[in-house]
């Protein structure tokens, strides 16, 4: 079952909805109906909310060849087209490379004539084209970002390289003096590559087990996804763990004083899809209490996948808006490949410091 994740964090809904679109694309098979939808809001949302873009659409296979499959104008389109039809540009080779392709001065690239030629006609002064993945792992779209103006696009293009760079979820500390948009979708884009990395890896871990292809250990993932009714990054985290795990087993929260201004909270259970709603109310309740360190103990934490990090990220977040610290001073092996793949450790600074794990 597809699952649809959303931040909630505080801003601008178009740019949480583009968050979460970039994170529910990742969660969904490649053959999935629900891939074009998100693709046509991806192309909407990014035009409306990201600095200096102007024009956005997504360039897709179909067929034979590359088309355009959504965009916020056609006058993006236009552009795309003289990319299609040469089978060269900046969307083709993000296509084809699996990278993301900026073009920070449109009239100095001679590289691809067409698209120079038109996206010039049109004023566009800079682009950047950034490959989108669903379940499968191979791009399944590209997002081309055009516009008038290079120096806006400059921070988001340098923004979009860095989170490919590192592979990984882009920092919560970073960025908080850009502007919503950008930090937003630079998040989702994170979540979505570490979406991607544990799905693969998970399909290394079929491939490996059963002496099959990896076509063959993608269609097993999804196989065990769909038996499940969880999301294919679930599934995956489980067979990464090798934990089985018993869905009607809660999560237990339990608050107790280690000394002035700190608490330790506990948890037990499964930290997974569907998370309970009185857990997380129970652990904002914990930010209520005169303490200003918060040491969470998830030792006793059987199994944790996004939904449950999610709870986590939020308790953060909220924690830090109350001017509290949050820390994770103990953490079992299905919660330490959670913070592994989605590298959020650090976020919640942990392995502990020697004299913060005390009890």
């Amino acid at each position: 079952m597809t699952e649809r994740f959303r931040w909630d964090t505080p801003g601008d809904p178009d740019s949480d909805r583009l968050a979460d679109d970039l994170l529910w694309l990742a969660e969904s098979p490649d053959d999935d109906a629900v891939v074009d939808v998100l693709l046509e809001r991806i192309a909407v949302a990014a035009a409306d909310v990201l600095p200096g873009v102007v024009y956005a659409s997504i360039t897709a296979w179909r067929g034979a060849g590359y088309t355009t499959v959504a965009a916020s104008s056609d006058l993006a389109r236009a552009v795309d087209d003289a990319q299609h039809a040469e089978s060269a540009g900046p969307c083709v080779q993000a296509a084809q490379t699996a990278a993301p392709v900026s073009v920070p001065d449109i009239a100095m690239t001679m590289s691809w004539p067409a698209f120079h030629r038109r996206a010039t006609e049109l004023g566009l002064r800079a682009s950047v084209s950034v490959p989108l993945f669903a379940g499968g792992g191979a791009p399944v779209a590209v997002l081309n970002l055009y516009g008038h103006d290079p120096e806006p696009l400059a921070a988001l293009t340098e923004g979009v390289h860095a989170v490919f760079a590192s592979d990984r979820l882009a920092s919560l500390d970073a960025d908080r003096d850009g502007d919503e948009g950008t930090r937003q979708f630079l998040f989702g884009l994170g979540h979505a590559l570490q979406v991607r990395a544990t799905i693969q890896q998970a399909v290394g871990v079929v491939m490996a087990r059963d002496g099959c292809a990896a076509e063959q250990a993608y269609r097993r993932l999804r196989q065990y996804a769909a038996t499940a009714q969880e999301s294919l990054s679930s599934a995956a985290t489980r067979l990464i763990t090798g934990v089985v795990t018993d869905p009607e087993a809660g999560v237990q929260v339990s608050v107790r004083p280690l000394s002035s201004g700190v608490l330790r909270v506990t948890l037990t259970g499964e930290l997974a899809a569907p998370v309970d709603p009185a857990v997380p109310a129970r652990l904002r309740a914990v930010l209520d209490e005169p303490a200003s360190t918060v040491h969470l103990d998830l030792s006793g934490v059987g199994f944790c996948d996004v939904a449950g990090l999610r709870v986590l990220l939020e308790l953060g977040q909220q924690a830090a808006a109350a001017g509290r610290q949050l820390l994770v001073v103990e953490a079992s092996y299905p919660v330490r490949v959670v913070l592994r793949l989605t590298g959020t450790a650090a976020y919640f600074r942990y392995p502990p410091a020697p004299d913060s794990a005390g009890t």
